[in-house]
């Protein structure tokens, strides 16, 4: 079921639309249509980050640490007990 809608717009907006309708040959509302499907469809996240970077001229890497953490993370996970219990890591002959 489809449901009517009414906006109003501005003459000058109104001109440029019936010049875009006649240019296509097709109808006000199959255009208008399209151009809320268009807007209202769902975004790829990385495809508008990528976008949007493109667009400013940012580069991909900056804010985007490479980082192997997750590799690490038990040996990150030691390192930060040890410092806060203030004992030595196991190999660390700098603290004895």
């Amino acid at each position: 079921m489809t449901a009517a809608l009414s906006i109003r717009i501005p003459p000058d907006i109104e001109q440029r639309l019936e010049h875009e309708v006649t240019r296509l040959n097709t109808t006000k509302s199959k255009y208008v249509q399209d151009l809320l499907r268009q807007a209202l469809a769902p975004k790829d996240p990385v495809a508008l980050l990528m976008q949007i970077r493109s667009d400013y001229g940012i580069s991909p890497q900056v804010g985007m640490p490479q980082t192997d953490k997750s590799r690490h993370s038990k040996e990150l996970a030691r390192q930060a007990v040890a410092r806060k219990y203030k004992r030595p890591l196991p190999g660390d002959t700098e603290s004895l």
